[in-house]
């Protein structure tokens, strides 16, 4: 998996070369004999290593790298600035790309060029005036979409462990999911329509979705906790500012839904986790301002505490618990994702640092699995999803992982059953129905009953 920092390889640096001449994936596979879908793997590879946004980012800093030139332009710059061309044409050569000498033009190709130049510089000025309101924008603490359009999944190819299963039967973003005898659970979240209440069940065996009782009040940005066989739903919001102090607990026994002791402060857009047979909520937002509280509930008393308050403020951050300790990562402030890693200790009620991680994240989703945390999707406000992150706390280091989609991708329900991790809904361009699949594991372990 490509990891940002890493070289170009060869292939990457010649597709790269194609990319600024502004050919089509179509254009390049044919260039090079290879399939669209091979085309895209690099892409992303290429987006990954550079840190690049789109394909005009990843021009310019090709540009900037030498590894691109644009004939006229470099030898004039050359010429001027040649204690600069130097580390250029140094940085080029460690990168793999050996620029062959180039023949004079003529002086009506350099016109010529010079004119398709203004032209691209001029399109490209109108495209970004005239474009319309990117996906996702800032209103409030927490963000709005707009402009959508249908999403593209990106599934790689060979020997990914990504696979697409049965869809959900409603597109939805900011959705919560929890897990009871080894069924997931969909409830609520924002559909094109709005919000809803709705409750879709999906059984891995079967590979079939069926339906629930709707939760009463319909929510978004909302997260879900599974304590004695019940699901416990927390707050959400109504609309981008009006939050809920509201919390309902869901029987999948008998398909109805019960309200229990309510947040003693509205609440959507949290991070929550479920240690020792407790709820444990933290950050969010009333609809007004970043919240860093963090709220526990005792389903035995019926009763929330307030504890120790998070280091920073933040919405949609994810949290899950490993080694007896609550991670809280990543999350959304003011336009940008974060990259932020906490550690929250239920014993000590204390607070510590752990790495960020590579990249930041705001509506991802955590899932644990053999002792790591993996963080799926959250990308596309502020920075590029080129890949998913693992974290070991041995290692005290995250790395790289693959991801189905890439660009932006966030709000997904993520949950872990049988050391499968799934990811269902979210939005990426548009709302998604997708039900994703994923084993961390290259194999699986099994134990046989013994009879007594």
């Amino acid at each position: 998996m490509a990891e940002p920092g890493e070289p170009l390889t060869e292939r990457e640096l010649e597709i790269l070369q194609y990319l600024a001449t502004g050919a089509s994936n179509k254009e390049i596979a044919y260039q090079l004999n290879i399939s669209i879908n091979t085309v895209k793997v690099h892409l992303r590879n290429i987006f990954a290593k550079l840190g690049a946004a789109s394909r005009t980012e990843a021009t310019m800093i090709a540009i900037r790298e030498g590894w691109v030139a644009v004939p006229e332009a470099r030898r004039m710059e050359e010429a001027e600035s040649p204690a600069i061309a130097a580390p250029l044409a140094s940085e080029a050569l460690q990168a793999g790309v050996v620029p062959a000498p180039e023949p004079p033009l003529p002086w009506y190709r350099r016109i010529a060029l010079m004119g398709a130049l203004l032209l691209a510089v001029g399109a490209a000025v109108l495209t970004w005036v005239q474009s319309p309101a990117p996906a996702s924008e800032a209103t409030g603490p927490l963000p709005i979409r707009s402009g959508a359009v249908q999403a593209q999944v990106f599934l790689p190819e060979g020997t990914s462990r990504w696979v697409e299963r049965a869809q959900m039967p409603t597109r939805r973003v900011w959705l919560a999911t929890a897990v009871v005898d080894r069924r997931l659970f969909a409830i609520g979240g924002e559909t094109p329509e709005g919000v809803t209440g709705i409750v879709e069940v999906y059984s891995p065996e079967a590979d079939t979705w069926t339906r629930g009782t709707p939760r009463p009040v319909p929510a978004a940005y909302i997260q879900a906790g599974a304590i004695d066989r019940r699901i416990f739903v927390p707050g959400g919001c109504t609309e981008p500012s009006v939050a809920l102090s509201q919390v309902d607990a869901y029987s999948p026994e008998t398909d109805s839904w019960t309200s229990v002791a309510p947040l003693p402060y509205p609440r959507c857009g949290y991070a929550l986790a479920v240690h020792e047979g407790r709820l444990y909520l933290f950050g969010g937002t009333d609809g007004h301002t970043y919240a860093a509280t963090t709220l526990v509930y005792d389903p035995k008393s019926d009763r929330w505490e307030e504890r120790a308050p998070m280091p920073e403020a933040l919405t949609l951050s994810a949290a899950q618990v490993l080694d007896g300790r609550i991670y809280v990562v990543g999350g959304y402030r003011e336009g940008q994702e974060q990259r932020a890693c906490w550690v929250y200790d239920p014993e000590k009620n204390a607070w510590d640092v752990c790495v960020p991680m590579t990249l930041g994240r705001g509506g991802l989703g955590l899932a644990v699995v053999a002792g790591q945390i993996y963080a799926i999707g959250g990308g596309g406000w502020g920075s590029y999803l080129g890949f998913n992150e693992r974290y070991a706390s041995s290692q005290g280091a995250w790395t790289a992982v693959e991801t189905p989609l890439v660009g932006e991708w966030y709000g997904a329900g993520v949950s872990v059953v049988d050391m499968t991790i799934y990811a269902v809904g979210g939005y990426s361009k548009d709302y998604l129905s997708l039900t994703l699949a994923f084993e961390p594991l290259p194999f699986r372990i099994f134990i046989p009953a013994t009879q007594r």
